[in-house]
């Protein structure tokens, strides 16, 4: 998940099976991170958390991917 370093539209495939499309707003290291595990943080589209910011630990991402 390192190489999403820009702010673009994505894809988040979570391990549970949720997908969650929107935008990818940051990227988080472990080490910024208190050592707590890496994340992203995405804005869904649309669903029950459209406009919110979710942040998706790096354990539980199936697969990510910018869809530009």
């Amino acid at each position: 998940m390192s190489n999403f370093e820009r702010v673009a539209r994505g894809k988040v495939i979570l391990k549970n099976g949720r997908v969650i499309i929107g935008k990818i707003v940051d990227y988080t290291t472990s080490y910024d991170n208190d050592d707590n595990g890496a994340y992203l943080t995405i804005i869904p589209e649309k669903g029950r958390d459209k406009g919110d910011y979710i942040c998706c630990y790096e354990d539980n991402v199936a697969h990510a991917e910018y869809l530009e």
